[in-house]
């Protein structure tokens, strides 16, 4: 062997004993939060515990009534994740032997008798499982990293009424100033025109840009290998379709969030539950949507002490700081599954809101209740009497909102049926920004669901609640109105064919484009084009193409349109992007002489290319080239796709004499 490499070797091992021997580098609010158990007469600290101590843990089984169930210490696992301890324990009792761990126990807490007091005292909650595991043997969270969780101990320690509010998750990363929205895959996704793009990004599970898909993802031994892994936490969902909570289950499942059909409770019961509180091994709801529709994730209560809980014994999100509403939890009964087993229940009457989601528990304050976001859905069917409109209160939440609403839309949408096969969709959008303004469009779709009114009306929400600009920005209000029709408008472009190949500056170039409408002959469309007075000879280039692929030629040709550089400018270029109809095609013809430089957006198209060429390549300034076409319109009543071309000449004075077909 090489000296110089046995040397390298060397040293790299000698480094490697003295990290192994060395202490454990100290977390200070996981220190702070041990310093503060060990001084506490409510919690007991992990480091205590030994193998075969006996324990019990309470939780909910039915309705609100806590129960006990048995826990014993099998280990304590220590440094399993970066500054993070797990107490293994089997559980039973209440049935576990039978049902295995349960989805919705995650929170519940575990008490064991302090060998120095006698004291029974909180060690931690039920938070992790293995996927088909045969025994119940679970992962304890520790109490002392849940309340280092937000420095919950620190809020415990003050006063009562005096708990400082921590500040909401800002929307995003906010870049620096001058950044560009479309620096990002998703931000160039919400500004592209390309709808057929957006929506698979809206659909598929293996990409996170938007709304739920913007969850932050757990690993994929978490889904399959093996692993100590957080208990799977229930949706309870109420008022879907079976397509809907079908598409729900699909999107959720990466994360650890299992859909569950489920319910309220009866007007009286509801009477007698309206002052249920968060206790202890209580239920706890983190409601995203209610009203017409209604989900929320069912867990267990920690903890309550001073105003505020601890619960879950692991994330929701893990995102931090946050701002969404809490409830107490009724539980209707457990399901006894083969696979897993969970708890039924149905959340009650906010009562707070959580503002720290982190790895190791989620925390609120109770009292305070956080803004949801009122949403309405109108629904005209051409086979209905009545119009169905449906009302929701949606979480106002950075990454739920767009998805818990593009949920709720397209169920309301196949509510009492689905859709014909063939079938047109015209819908109006309004979502009012508040002092920044509303974000309106009207367009239709034919034979593709609800998928473009989704497209067209959660693009903003999703990239203002991201905003890289500045805070995140909310909607006060989101209104749809859809109106729902059998039979298809879908049509196919064939071919243009214009009546001469020459024409003088100001003519109005005529022609015809031939199409295909859904089962039905091909068909023309006459073309009229007016060409400006003051074009130049040469040859040019006409296309005719359906809007999508009109706006995906602007962003090609006008790029700094799609390139904010502030809150505003992104709302406009949103607001851009969904100004072409469907029902429309775009003619187009690029002029020659119509393009230039931008520099931070302000067109110079008189700059001499020699400077132009300095500025762009000086990289000093945020540049970008654009060139201009002549657009017009031709309103149809099919939704077409597809495009053409044809090219002609422009002569001022033509050498020979034009000769046009008589109309």
């Amino acid at each position: 062997m090489n000296w110089r490499l046995m040397v390298v070797l060397a040293v790299c091992v000698g480094a490697t004993v003295s990290v192994a021997t060395a202490a454990k580098p100290a977390d200070d609010r996981v220190a702070a939060a041990r310093r503060f158990v060990e001084k506490s007469d409510r919690y007991m600290h992990h480091s205590k515990l030994r193998r075969g101590m006996e324990g019990y843990g309470v939780t909910v089984m039915a309705g609100t009534k806590l129960v006990r169930f048995k826990a014993v210490v099998v280990s304590v696992v220590v440094n399993w994740k970066p500054h993070q301890d797990v107490i293994l324990a089997t559980l039973s009792g209440q049935k576990l032997e039978y049902t295995g761990i349960i989805a919705g126990m995650s929170g519940s807490p575990v008490y064991f008798k302090d060998p120095v007091d006698g004291k029974d005292k909180l060690v931690g909650a039920v938070a992790y499982g293995w996927s088909g595991q045969k025994d119940p043997l679970c992962g304890i969270q520790p109490i002392t990293q849940m309340l280092a969780a937000g420095r919950v101990f620190s809020y415990m320690e003050s006063k009562p009424g005096n708990c400082p509010k921590p500040k909401a998750a800002a929307g995003g990363a906010v870049k620096a100033a001058g950044s560009s929205v479309g620096g990002s895959a998703g931000g160039a996704l919400v500004l592209s025109g390309d709808v057929d793009s957006y929506l698979a990004a809206m659909l598929d599970p293996n990409k996170a840009d938007f709304g739920l898909l913007c969850m932050p993802r757990r690993p994929a031994s978490q889904r399959s290998a093996p692993s100590l892994v957080p208990l799977t936490t229930p949706l309870m969902v109420s008022g879907m379709s079976d397509s809907g909570l079908t598409d729900m289950t699909r999107r959720l499942a990466p994360y650890g969030i299992m859909p569950v059909v489920s319910g309220g409770i009866n007007a009286d019961m509801d009477e007698a539950f309206k002052k249920a509180k968060f206790v202890p091994g209580g239920g706890i709801a983190v409601p995203i949507v209610s009203g017409d529709a209604s989900m929320a994730a069912v867990g267990t209560v920690t903890d309550v002490y001073k105003g505020r809980l601890l619960a879950f014994g692991h994330s929701f999100y893990a995102e931090g700081a946050t701002d969404l509403p809490m409830a107490p939890a009724y539980i209707h009964t457990v399901v006894a599954g083969l696979m897993r087993s969970f708890k039924l229940g149905t959340g009650l009457e906010v009562q707070g809101t959580l503002h720290s989601d982190e790895a190791v528990a989620v925390s609120g304050e109770i009292g305070p209740k956080p803004r949801t976001i009122p949403m309405t859905v109108t629904i005209d069917r051409k086979d209905a009497v009545r119009k169905e409109v449906y009302n929701y209160q949606i979480v106002n939440h950075r990454l739920m909102t767009a998805g818990a609403a593009s949920m709720v839309l397209r169920n309301a949408v196949s509510g009492w049926h689905e859709l014909p096969e063939q079938h047109t969709i015209s819908y109006s959008v309004s979502v009012d920004f508040g002092k920044l303004g509303k974000y309106q469009t009207s367009d239709l779709s034919t034979d593709i669901g609800a998928y473009p009114v989704a497209s067209d009306a959660l693009r903003p929400v999703a990239a203002l609640l991201s905003n890289p600009f500045g805070e995140r920005i909310a909607p006060r209000r989101i209104d749809v109105t859809i109106k729902v029709q059998p039979g298809s408008l879908a049509a196919s472009l064939l071919n243009l064919k214009l009546d001469g190949q020459v024409y003088r500056p100001g003519e109005t170039i005529t022609g015809k484009v031939m199409i295909r409408p859904f089962r039905k002959k091909p068909q023309p469309l006459a073309v009229n084009f007016a060409l400006p007075d003051d074009i130049e000879d040469g040859t040019y280039q006409l296309t005719v193409c359906d809007a999508m692929a009109s706006m995906r030629a602007e962003q090609a040709e006008m790029p700094h349109l799609f390139a904010p550089r502030s809150t505003e400018q992104l709302l406009k270029a949103l607001q851009h992007v969904v100004s072409t109809r469907s029902d429309q095609l775009y003619l187009r013809m690029p002029l020659p002489s119509g393009g230039g430089l931008t520099i931070e957006r302000a067109e110079m198209p008189d700059l001499p290319a020699s400077k132009a060429q300095i500025l762009s390549q000086a990289k000093i300034l945020e540049t970008h080239s654009f060139r201009r076409s002549l657009v017009q319109t031709i309103k149809t009543r099919y939704l077409i796709s597809g495009s053409a071309s044809v090219s002609f000449t422009v002569q001022r004075d033509p050498e020979t004499t034009i000769l046009r077909k008589q109309k």
